[in-house]
């Protein structure tokens, strides 16, 4: 009986399991265009000149960064400061010279820090009152 146990034992172990069919498949995903800005805060403009003097100018600015997973562009808008009926010509610029628009490369991710400034000129001393002024920017991430 141990012997027929062995030889039998042995048969199954010679035979190889035949394979009968197979198949394959490509896995993929799409990942979307994305885009963060962070870290821009409110910032105050100041002066070298004589606070309050005709033709002061007052400047200011603030870094964020932006972060993306490719090609983005990058829009700032923005009006002149201003208190009550009271306004201030007002100037704005990303990445000092670039101005209101700027793309990041094509076909690449990007994670920088950006800067926005801020500027404006007094008018005549009594083209203004003096007291608060203050605007918004908005700057705007979109896919181009």
């Amino acid at each position: 009986k141990l012997i027929l146990v062995t030889a039998i034992g042995s048969l199954s172990m010679g035979v190889n399991a035949a394979e009968l069919d197979s198949d394959s498949a490509t896995v993929s995903m799409s990942v979307g265009l994305y885009a963060s800005l962070t870290g821009l805060d409110d910032f105050a403009l100041s002066t070298s000149d004589v606070d309050g003097a005709a033709g002061a100018i007052y400047s200011g600015n603030d870094d964020f960064n932006l972060e993306s997973n490719g090609q983005v562009r990058v829009t700032m808008s923005g009006g002149n400061l201003s208190n009550g009926s009271d306004s201030v010509a007002t100037t704005y610029d990303l990445d000092t010279g670039a101005g209101m628009t700027f793309d990041t490369a094509t076909d690449a991710v990007h994670n920088a820090s950006h800067n926005v400034s801020a500027s404006a000129v007094l008018g005549d001393i009594s083209a203004q009152k003096s007291g608060a002024y203050s605007g918004d920017i908005t700057i705007t991430v979109s896919s181009i």
